[in-house]
């Protein structure tokens, strides 16, 4: 859902005020992303043995192994996770590759405030393939996370709030070149 985002922005940039994106896909293709391995910055196992019957799935995800972690995981991924339809998904993923790149097929660079938070242990999307594309977002704030993985929301709260709130006022004050 980022590209659409991306591109959504990017085909209608008078009506787009900014641009957010958290842990997003800047390449599609999962084979040619450049991922950082699985490292776990916080192991506490109770947490792990805690999780009960969630554990494979937040084991396999959280670089944060915290009861706070855990109890947003249960509360925010793990619905999403477990409610998914596999055929959709299935049908989805056999095309997602054939998506585009936004950034090469725009004329223009955006100009309009944008935030793209990134985890450094992010190893389902990684962070190197949208900090390629940062000359595209000339307002654009590129933050890489340390200790935090694709939930970067979830394992660091505050500091992503804060971010977030930041970009909204950058949005807020943004006035378009007429």
């Amino acid at each position: 859902m980022i590209a659409e985002a991306r591109h959504v922005a990017h085909s209608l940039p008078d009506q787009c005020q900014g641009l957010a994106t958290l842990a997003g896909a800047f390449q599609l293709d999962h084979a040619q992303r450049r991922l950082p391995r699985h490292e776990v910055i916080v192991h506490d196992a109770g947490v792990l043995e805690r999780a009960g019957d969630a554990r494979a799935e937040f084991e396999e995800m959280a670089v944060v192994h915290t009861d706070q972690a855990l109890r947003d995981f249960e509360r925010f991924v793990l619905p999403g996770l477990r409610g998914a339809d596999a055929r959709v998904i299935d049908r989805l993923s056999a095309t997602y590759v054939e998506g585009y790149s936004p950034e090469s097929d725009a004329r223009e660079p955006f100009l309009a405030p944008a935030l793209h938070v990134f985890g450094r242990q992010d190893h389902v999307v990684g962070y190197e393939d949208g900090l390629a594309l940062a000359d595209h977002y000339p307002r654009g704030s590129f933050v890489v996370l340390d200790g935090t993985g694709h939930n970067p929301h979830l394992e660091r709260p505050q500091l992503v709030g804060a971010l977030i709130r930041d970009w909204l006022g950058r949005v807020d004050r943004h006035r378009p070149c007429d």
